[in-house]
This record gives structure tokens, C-alpha cells and sequence, in this order.
């Protein structure tokens, strides 16, 4: 989530950039005052229906109320339409103050966007082409550079397709790329764009899927707009089918170096033993070189990677879980994966329990891979300093490389860890998002306060 992490000093906006900004920010502006009538409108119609539900005093939509409430409007919803913070699952934000998001609105998904930090969200589109919804596992993966967006992850359709869909206008509409027909994820820096993909059709010509399938870089220079496909040297294969559940994640460093983690059946049988590996590239993908992986045994399950460099490498391994709980390992790499060191750990859940001499570090609560989506809960500011956000856990801390974690403070007892999706970003060391639906979304500026908002 912190990219082009080699350097990470912003070059300061010319005036042309600067101009562009403040005709969006007036844009979005516009489109809210015109979206306040549009939920008047709404509200009205609403209460004169008996569809909202009634509080203590005048029945209204607000961005404060929760998501039940949100949930009882009736779909699809029109632009404009105030979105509480409880509903949203999955926040991104392109600057301090304008940031998009997905929401939950009964069994579907919707765009919510942003002008003021996350204090306040409004629908930006009701009607997204992601096929996803709660009982399909939602939230989908988003990312937005400026004005131009990035959206995938969603459910396959029944050819197994699962495309991405790019917009151009902050969200209003959107296209399918003629990429795929599945996309495992998506990186933009400015309008250097990755996607990784795979071309094999679930099942070929109605018969049973192939082995493996040639895991392709997909690159587009424009933002989206063209794109032009590598299969090269050492890039890892995947699975043949997109339904046996492939994980793949692409952390780019800079526009020329990447690592891809990959988690599957390279057997294409489903229910064999993962099969994790680890790639990198330093040419924009011109060749790739293969790292080890030190996820094995019970905790070769899942594993997911974040960086704060090129050098410095943070992977998490994990085991079988139950009951909102899951033994971990978190291993270190100061040079770019060659080696590895264990350095913290949360065991006794069907693993060896901790000795004395290695203490746990980690909590067992709560989800990482292969349950949840390492973009989605680990963020590395830099070798000394993360966050990680198990899905169904609180906010943990780490100033120690690290070797000790705590529960970041005001948020371990806010609700956080009741079970809900959400997610944790960063666009700096110290500016940052986490949201769970049902409970809000919190932003902190330091790295150390984090503050409700749209309460």
C-alpha cells in the first residue's frame, strides 16, 4: 500500500496540477450539493413509504447513522446519497482529503467518495459492473490514482471471468480492460499500470481445467487506456482454474522493481498442498528471479508480503483457523528475501505452543492468508514500524521491527474486531485510514492518534 517505496519524497505540484486539483475539488463540490437535494429527495420519499427506519426523533439518512439504517434504503442508490462510515469495507484515498471507497447497501456494493478526509462520504455510483455482494465474500479490490480508478476481485461469472474495470472520471462510469479473463491484482504508480493476469479458460472447451496456466504481467503506460502483454522469463505459473481459489499478490517497489507472491495448487487438483512462491524483478519485468519462502509445515497454508524497500521484506505464513483465531509467523529480510529470519510468532493453535525462550508476540487473534488479502491488513511504514489489521482482530503496533506488537490504543476498544471487513491504508508513514463495516472508520496523521470520523 506504500508505493514506490524507494523514494518516497512527492515532488512538489506545478501550477498546472495544482489548477487540476482545485477544478475536482469544485467538481466533487458541485456534484454534493446537487447529491444533497438528490438524497431530499430520497429521505422524503423514504419516510412518506415507511422504508427508513425511525429514530428517537425525525426519521432522516445521515452519514452518521449506521449501517443497518443504510441498509434500508431501497436500491439502487442515487449519486449523492450520504453513506455512513459503519458501511463502508474497503477505503482508498489519492490524497489527505479525497478518498474513495466500497460500502455495503444490502446485498451489494456501491462507490462511495470523499472530499473531506472521510469525515463525510457520498454514493458515487449505486450501480458498480463488480459482481460481488455479501454472500459472495465483497469487498472487491480498489485503487485510484487522481481521477483514475482501478476495480477487481470480485466473483467469477460463469465463464469464470473476473475482470478489471477502469474508470476515468472519479468513479461515474467505468470499463473493462480487454485483459484476462481473470485478474489476480492490480498496481498503479501515476499511469504506470500492472496487472497480473491469467489466460486460461476455467475449463477449455468444456473439459477439465489444465495444470498450470502461464501467470502473465499485463503493462499499460496511459492509465489504463492500452495495455500490452509479457509472458517472460521466470514469472511463476498458477493454477489453470480461478476456482480453486489461486492467491496472488504484486507488490511493486518502484516502476521497475516488484515482488509476486503466489499461494495455490499447482497440481490443479483441488485440496492438494499449497504451493507458495515468491518472485522479483528489478527490470519492469523483463526477467524475474525466484526467493525463497520459509512458510512450511503448518504454516505453509497461506502467506502474504508487504515492503517498506527494495531490501526490506515483511512476510506473514499462516495455519488453519477457527474460532476468530490463527497461529502466525512473521518472518524478516533485509535483502530482498535471500535470507530470512523469524521474528515473531503466535502459536498453540494446532502448532506447538510457545516455549520460554520464544514467547508469543503475536496474537492468535484474528485472520490472515489464507482468509484475508494482504493489502487489506498489513501496512509497513518503514524497517522499524507497521501496522497489521487481522480481519476479526483489533489494530496491532509495531516500533520494534517486529519482534513486540501491541493493540493500537482508543482503537482495541472502539469495536474493532467484532468480525466485519474492512481494511487499513496508508498514503505516508503517518497518514492513514483503517475502516471495519459496522463499526466506522478512524484516520490518524501521526502514526500514533487515530480519531473516529463521520461521527
Amino acid at each position: 500500500m506504500f508505493e514506490h517505496l524507494d523514494d518516497r519524497s512527492p515532488a512538489a505540484p506545478a501550477d498546472a496540477a495544482r489548477e487540476a486539483v482545485l477544478r475536482r475539488a469544485n467538481l466533487i463540490r458541485r456534484r454534493r450539493r446537487v447529491g444533497v437535494l438528490g438524497a431530499v429527495v430520497l429521505v422524503l420519499a423514504a419516510v412518506s413509504t415507511g422504508l427508513l427506519i425511525r429514530g428517537p426523533s425525525t426519521a432522516r439518512l445521515a452519514s452518521t447513522e449506521t449501517a443497518y439504517q443504510f441498509n434500508s434504503v431501497k436500491g439502487p442508490l442515487p449519486v449523492g446519497t450520504p453513506v455512513p462510515t459503519t458501511a463502508l469495507v474497503n477505503v482508498t484515498f489519492v490524497d489527505e482529503q479525497f478518498g474513495f471507497a466500497l460500502a455495503a447497501h444490502q446485498d451489494q456494493v456501491v462507490l462511495a467518495a470523499s472530499s473531506d478526509g472521510g469525515a463525510t462520504w457520498t454514493v458515487r455510483d449505486g450501480k458498480l459492473p463488480l459482481r460481488d455482494g455479501e454472500g459472495d465474500g465483497y469487498p472487491g479490490e480498489l485503487e485510484f490514482v487522481g481521477a483514475t480508478g482501478y476495480l477487481w476481485g470480485g466473483t467469477p461469472n460463469a465463464d469464470g471471468a473476473d475482470p478489471v474495470w477502469i474508470s476515468h472520471d472519479d468513479g461515474a462510469s467505468w470499463d473493462q480492460a480487454p485483459i484476462g479473463p481473470v485478474i489476480y491484482d492490480v498496481s498503479a504508480i501515476e499511469s504506470n499500470v500492472w496487472a497480473l493476469t491469467g489466460t486460461c479458460d476455467v475449463a477449455p472447451d468444456g473439459g477439465p481445467p489444465p495444470a498450470s496456466c502461464p501467470l502473465v504481467m499485463e503493462e499499460s503506460l496511459d492509465g489504463g487506456a492500452s495495455w500490452h502483454a509479457t509472458r517472460l522469463s521466470g514469472l511463476t505459473d498458477v493454477s489453470g482454474s480461478a476456482l480453486l481459489g489461486e492467491r496472488v499478490e504484486l507488490a511493486r517497489i518502484t516502476t521497475r522493481r516488484a515482488y509476486v507472491l503466489t499461494v495455490g495448487d499447482s497440481t490443479g487438483l483441488s485440496g492438494a498442498a499449497p504451493v507458495i512462491a515468491l518472485v522479483f524483478t528489478d527490470n519492469s519485468g523483463s526477467s524475474w528471479t525466484t526467493r525463497p519462502v520459509p512458510c512450511s509445515g503448518a504454516f505453509a497454508l497461506g502467506a502474504e508480503v508487504a515492503a517498506s524497500s527494495t531490501d526490506d521484506l515483511w512476510l506473514l505464513c499462516g495455519s488453519q483457523a477457527t474460532g476468530g483465531e490463527q497461529s502466525k509467523e512473521l518472518y524478516r529480510s533485509e535483502d530482498g528475501g535471500l535470507t530470512w529470519t523469524l521474528t515473531a510468532s503466535a502459536t498453540g493453535l494446532g502448532t506447538p505452543p510457545p516455549t520460554p525462550s520464544r514467547p508469543n508476540t503475536l496474537s492468535l487473534g484474528g485472520y490472515i492468508s489464507p482468509y484475508s488479502i494482504g493489502h487489506k491488513n498489513l501496512a509497513v511504514a518503514s524497517a522499524t514500524t507497521a501496522w497489521l489489521y487481522p480481519f476479526r482482530s483489533d489494530m496491532y503496533k509495531t516500533v520494534s521491527d517486529g519482534r513486540a506488537w501491541a493493540a493500537v490504543p482508543g482503537l482495541d476498544t472502539a469495536g474493532f474486531g467484532s468480525g466485519g471487513p474492512g481494511n487499513v491504508t496508508f498514503i505516508s508513514a503517518t497518514r492513514g485510514w483503517v475502516c471495519e463495516y459496522g463499526v466506522g472508520l478512524w484516520h490518524t496523521s501521526d502514526g500514533v492518534h487515530w480519531t473516529p470520523l463521520g461521527v
